[in-house]
């Protein structure tokens, strides 16, 4: 059996990061904390001790740990598995994202390193 060679679907460039995050499910008022893994200008992956079924709208709240601000978005998750030590990753795609990954990028590398 011939190997398909593997090809990138993404079109948007994903920067990893870790920032940590909020987020709600749009039909409960409980916040649950994650973190993200990557974070594109259309997308983020983020990992959660809570498993999430694809199509569930998400309310998002990147703590950007320089100053405290927060970046509010909302998107669906398009996909989760599970990845190791009770932890899923989550894929989703942000409505009408103006995110800008590269800033997010330097200014949360910036912080780390003052620490």
């Amino acid at each position: 059996m011939q190997e398909v060679p593997f090809t990138e679907k993404r079109t948007f460039p994903r920067f990893t990061v870790t920032i940590p995050l909020t987020f709600l499910q749009q039909e409960s008022n409980k916040p649950v904390s994650g973190q993200t893994h990557d974070i594109s200008s259309q997308g983020v992956c983020m990992l959660s001790e809570q498993k999430l079924s694809s199509s569930s709208d998400l309310d998002i709240h990147i703590h950007m740990i320089d100053n405290n601000e927060k970046i509010c978005l909302k998107g669906k998750v398009v996909w989760s598995c599970m990845a190791g030590d009770g932890k899923y990753r989550i894929g989703i795609k942000l409505e009408e994202s103006k995110l800008k990954p590269i800033p997010l990028v330097l200014r949360t590398i910036m912080a780390q390193r003052k620490h």
